[in-house]
């Protein structure tokens, strides 16, 4: 965490744990497994927690905007191939769920 506990006062703040529903995935958890988009684990927590929040701001992100959204995330083992495409196939797989 990179912020002052003082700073999250008033605010929500969301984690990995709680993306889960008990037993069932997030979509997007569920999209990293079935696209290898994690190996180490060490950047697997904020990625996702950044994904979940670029799609609930915009469920239909340009490839673009994916990689601008976690370019604060810093992952040396997918090469973020693998993350975008399953950011991106979350998003299209949520807006098809929500017609």
């Amino acid at each position: 965490c990179l912020m002052l506990a003082a700073e999250a006062e008033g605010h929500e703040i969301g984690t990995i744990e709680g993306m889960a529903k008990g037993d069932r995935l997030h979509p997007l958890q569920q999209k990293f497994l079935e696209h290898a988009a994690l190996q180490c684990g060490i950047c697997t927590s904020g990625m996702l927690v950044a994904s979940e929040a670029l799609l609930a701001r915009n469920s239909n992100p340009t490839e673009e905007e994916v990689r601008f959204w976690l370019a604060g995330n810093l992952c040396r083992c997918t090469g973020y191939d693998k993350i975008v495409r399953a950011v991106m196939e979350t998003a299209a797989e949520m807006r098809e769920t929500a017609r």
